[in-house]
């Protein structure tokens, strides 16, 4: 990554419109501004009885369905290599959410689970919208919150592998919260090039946070005018095969370091994983590490806080995981130089 000053992780900034080959996404596809709306669109719209998660999920985006909806939990976290089946008790009416998890699961156990079980199958694909499993689905429907991968500050699709029935696209929207994001992202840019305003980075932060806020608490909303455009060719392969490059490189440049371990350190052909995730073996340890690494510019999120509804198990992982951005941002260079800097710890 260039410029004047170097950090890695946090929100996108501005990358500009991306102009070299890219890979389609999903046909027919619906757009909204968030995955939260797409869910809940498409919930309301099947008149669903019941929303199956995964212990193992953000918690916001539950707590938001779980307004609307009734909200059960079944067994299953980024260890397994598949959900505990038996804990999923849905009925025809009911929607069972699966995760593929920071983009390296495959989706064999589910489709094998689907042909025995009624109920409606909606796969989550934000972690790697183009995955195998994503591209080869046969789940009822899906959907990708692409603002996870993409530098917008909005965008969602909900597509039917089985091409059943959409709901239409919303039309229109409050695009406030998306407005203030991209212009965080703008300014973001300007502070990455060395830009010397000593409250930049405090103003960004602020339209970030005041942008998110808005988002979250908008209704359904169309994917806005500027994130549609940008997204509208698709994902640049360049990077997908950049953040499969980064994440490759730091986790091998991490062997044999003792104070953490990957979550995962294979994928399937033609995955991209979503980033490097680190399991610490403590919350102390790594809250210590996550200080550490703030200090020194890196800035890394954790996916996800656990429920006090989850097992002990996901709570357990939850407090000691660590994710290490690992996206077109960044080069491999950079992803030596975050190895440096837990190694010097």
């Amino acid at each position: 990554m260039s410029g004047e000053r170097w950090e890695l992780g946090s929100e996108f900034h501005w990358m500009g419109v991306p102009g070299e080959p890219c890979l389609p996404w999903p046909k027919q596809a619906v757009w909204f501004a968030l995955g939260r709306q797409a869910v809940a669109e498409l919930a309301a719209d099947l008149k669903a009885q019941s929303i199956w998660l995964p212990e193992y999920f953000c918690h916001d985006v539950a707590e938001a369905w779980r307004a609307s909806f009734k909200v059960r939990l079944y067994r299953d976290d980024p260890r397994r290599p598949e959900p505990d089946f038996k804990s999923i008790q849905a009925g025809p009416r009911d929607v069972v959410l699966a995760v593929n998890y920071f983009g390296v699961r495959e989706g064999k156990p589910w489709a094998a689970w689907r042909r025995k079980h009624d109920c409606v199958l909606l796969e989550d694909h934000s972690h790697d919208p183009l995955s195998p499993w994503a591209l080869k689905s046969r789940a009822d429907f899906a959907f990708a919150s692409v603002r996870k991968t993409m530098p917008v500050p909005d965008g969602a699709l909900l597509w039917s592998p089985l091409h059943l029935p959409l709901l239409p696209a919303p039309s229109g929207g409050d695009w406030t919260g998306s407005a203030l994001k991209l212009a965080a992202m703008i300014w973001k840019t300007d502070f990455l090039a060395g830009k010397s305003s000593p409250d930049l980075k405090t103003a960004f932060r602020e339209m970030q946070a005041s942008g998110e806020e808005r988002l979250e608490k908008s209704a359904a909303s169309a994917l806005s005018p500027w994130s549609e455009k940008f997204l509208a060719a698709g994902v640049p392969s360049a990077w997908r095969s950049r953040r499969r490059e980064n994440t490759r490189r730091l986790i091998d440049k991490l062997d044999g370091w003792k104070t953490a371990q990957p979550l995962f350190r294979d994928w399937p052909a033609d995955a991209v994983p979503f980033a490097a995730v680190l399991v610490f073996p403590s919350q102390s340890v790594r809250d210590d590490f996550r200080a550490y690494l703030t200090s020194r510019n890196v800035y890394c999120p954790v996916h996800w806080e656990a429920p006090g509804a989850a097992g002990e198990e996901v709570r357990e992982l939850a407090s000691c995981v660590l994710t290490i951005p690992t996206d077109q941002r960044y080069s491999l260079d950079d992803m030596e130089r975050v190895a440096d800097i837990l190694k010097a710890k």
